[in-house]
């Protein structure tokens, strides 16, 4: 047995059936040990930031580690996007990293870089395997650490001569993670503030994202009949027409939901960081002296009683929570008018026919005529995902998820997310339709992974948003310098031909007419990726507000 070999059996013992990776020859090792073991499946990317990004989409899916592989230097550079993004996102990833001989280390080799220094601020550890005896063990270690606590991502680094040499490793080891159990006194605590409340609010987080955190909170919205409101990017956490959901406090909350938020008198915040997006600037719950009482719960002490003062700090498993919180739900909650409110005014913001919106402007669609023509066709048991951009304030407004529906889209705002992420959701879920809603930006940033997509037999459809521009600096551009378009101009490219000369079907959208048969006929589509390609008016940049009046208008989390 080799070090390649040993990390192989290890990956396979930690139940990983899927790697992304560009090839490169720092680890060719582990490359050749993977193919002769075969029982890891490992899908050739067309670049590193979108081989992270198919992981961490595959690890949001899957509920365990996403695992990527690039080689030294450049390629782990490249990689470096999908880091930041696991660690703001808590997504537990592992990034295996070629590295220079062990000879070599120290010497400034050809593309050798010292991963701890590069990487202190944003991985939870660096852990490097020198050892072939113990390259099984260390990485146990990192899937330990990228998976306990607030998860987050670990970078193992692979010395090239490691891999090919000797390894006496015996039984590849698995870890425990270990998560705290529920705090008896703080569900009682949280219960007696609960039945004092007249308008109490439960806030849902990330933490929740698994079939017991769903199926928890679903029970909490049940028995107790609390109006839920999620985080950022979470709106798939409850059926979007359950009588207790609320909408979510995400980029581009319209102003006047937030306030009616901020008539309850009691916030339970559960499963979430409550940052920077989701608390709307830090103003709801203010910090550091919350304006209402708040009782926060989370897994990870890092999470909790850092940033606000609490009623209740309580480090608990979050399902588990929830569970026993329910036990203790009153016969005849009072507040299920306040709930009712909430949840109507939330359905008439979301309805596009509501909305008094046009469909079309002079210079193309609006975009929210998609989302809701998406919204009507949408598979039961769709994957959307989201790249990060104006666009996805029509998405957060108007596409209603069901209960069999997920969402994935990153918490940290790194364009180039949704195409990987839809390619692994293909992957993942071949029998589910994985739907992508980007930009022109963040497509062409990594649109290349429709390559990918070919190759391996994925099929999602990519709904390309295309205004001409990077339209979040375009807005803010607009508000802090009217009338001055300056380097936010990207041109408008034939993304119908790329997807062609790609292997996907391609649609163009021009005119509002289009919409409904280029969804239809993308969805019926099932044996290659599909493209939409839409002509969306840069006008019309969000729901909020029009181009050439955000000088005018209020700042607002985008």
């Amino acid at each position: 047995m080799t070090g390649g070999s040993a990390l192989a059996t290890s990956l396979s013992a930690h139940g990983v059936d899927r790697i992304f990776c560009v090839p490169g020859e720092s680890f060719l090792g582990l490359l050749d040990a993977l193919e002769s073991q075969g029982r890891v499946q490992v899908i050739t990317t067309r670049h590193e930031g979108g081989a992270g990004f198919m992981a961490l989409a595959d690890a949001r899916l899957t509920g365990k580690a996403g695992v990527a592989m690039v080689s030294r230097g450049p390629g782990c550079a490249n990689a470096t996007i999908a880091v930041q993004t696991a660690q703001e996102d808590a997504v537990p990833f592992i990034l295996l990293v070629g590295q220079v001989e062990r000879r070599n280390l120290g010497r400034d080799a050809f593309q050798e870089v010292d991963y701890g220094r590069t990487f202190s601020a944003l991985a939870k550890a660096v852990i490097d395997i020198s050892d072939p005896d113990r390259a099984a063990e260390q990485l146990a270690q990192a899937f330990q650490i990228a998976q306990r606590g607030l998860p987050g991502p670990v970078v193992v680094t692979l010395p090239e001569d490691m891999l090919d040499s000797a390894s006496a490793m015996g039984a590849a080891p698995v870890f425990g993670i270990g998560r705290p159990d529920v705090a008896g006194s703080g569900v009682t605590r949280v219960a007696e503030a609960l039945a004092t409340a007249e308008r109490p609010l439960l806030l849902a987080g990330s933490a929740l994202r698994t079939s017991e955190g769903r199926k928890a909170l679903r029970r909490i919205a049940d028995r107790w009949q609390l109006p839920v409101v999620v985080s950022s990017r979470q709106a798939d956490l409850l059926e979007n027409t359950h009588s207790a959901y609320a909408g979510q406090l995400a980029y581009g909350a319209d102003p006047k939901i937030v306030e009616g938020y901020k008539a309850a008198d009691l916030m339970l915040a559960i499963g979430t960081r409550l940052g920077d997006v989701t608390s709307q600037g830090y103003s709801f719950p203010a910090a550091p002296v919350p304006q209402i009482p708040l009782h926060h719960v989370h897994m990870a002490p890092e999470a909790i009683g850092t940033l606000r003062t609490c009623e209740s700090a309580i480090l608990s498993d979050c399902a588990a929570f929830l569970d026993r919180l329910a036990e203790l739900a009153p016969d005849r909650p009072r507040w299920i008018g306040w709930r009712d409110r909430l949840h109507t005014d939330w359905l008439w913001w979301s309805n596009w026919a509501e909305a008094g919106l046009p469909d079309e402007a002079q210079d193309g669609v609006v975009f929210g005529a998609v989302i809701a023509e998406l919204a009507r066709q949408l598979p039961p048991d769709a994957v959307v995902t989201s790249d990060a951009g104006n666009f996805g304030a029509w998405l957060g407004r108007f596409l209603r998820l069901g209960s069999s529906q997920t969402f994935l889209g990153p918490m940290s705002g790194a364009m180039g997310y949704g195409v990987p992420a839809a390619v692994a959701a293909s992957l993942r879920h071949p029998h589910r339709r994985a739907i992508c809603i980007v930009g022109d930006g963040g497509m062409m940033m990594t649109g290349a992974e429709l390559a990918t997509a070919s190759a391996a037999g994925a099929t999602p459809i990519i709904i390309v948003s295309d205004n001409g521009a990077y339209g979040t600096i375009r807005m803010h551009q607009e508000r802090r310098h009217p009338g001055q378009s300056f380097a936010t101009s990207i041109g408008q490219p034939d993304f119908a031909g790329l997807a062609r000369a790609m292997g996907a079907g391609a649609h163009v959208v021009q005119r509002p007419d289009e919409i409904a048969p280029a969804i239809a006929a993308a969805l019926a589509d099932t044996a290659r990726p599909s493209l939409l390609h839409v002509r969306t008016s840069l006008q019309y940049i969000s729901p909020l507000l029009t181009l050439s009046r955000a000088s005018q208008a209020p700042e607002v989390v985008q």
